[in-house]
């Protein structure tokens, strides 16, 4: 199934298309790549670290990292698409990796300590990406 950004940007609520809008026009769409009808960025919302959105054109998929669940379509993903139809020179071309599910088995096979120490471990050496993680896990339980 393929889908146009024109037929995403349609189910957005008009509230969400204004706010999208507002984004792109304010710069917020970061680090924007596109490959063979995906196209990915981050986008900074009003969280303190940007949103990851990825859309896939030839899929009719697209997801965001933000926590909304009250429609369709969140800000951030039209914020995208608005980039991608008004100003496609923002995104890069690279061949973007497939966002395949991670293999967990080793993880999982770890002991509560072991895990932990993992994760200070990953804290350590990546502690921007942590901080993150742990900022968007907050929102989605508020």
């Amino acid at each position: 199934m393929s889908l146009e950004l024109e037929s995403l940007l349609a189910l957005a609520d008009e509230r969400v298309l204004e706010r999208g809008r507002s984004l792109f026009l304010d710069g917020a769409v970061l680090e924007a790549a596109r490959s063979r009808g995906r196209l990915q960025a981050r986008v900074q919302g009003s969280a303190p670290f940007p949103y990851r959105v990825e859309i896939n054109l030839n899929k009719g998929e697209w997801r965001c990292s933000c926590p909304y669940s009250w429609g369709p379509v969140c800000k951030h993903v039209v914020a995208v698409a608005f980039a991608a139809l008004e100003a496609p020179e923002i995104f890069t071309r690279k061949k973007l990796v497939k966002s395949a599910p991670v293999n967990l088995g080793s993880l999982l096979e770890l002991s509560d300590d072991e895990l932990l120490r993992f994760l200070w471990q990953l804290a350590e050496e990546r502690p921007e990406l942590m901080h993150e993680f742990a900022y968007n896990l907050m929102q989605r339980y508020e």
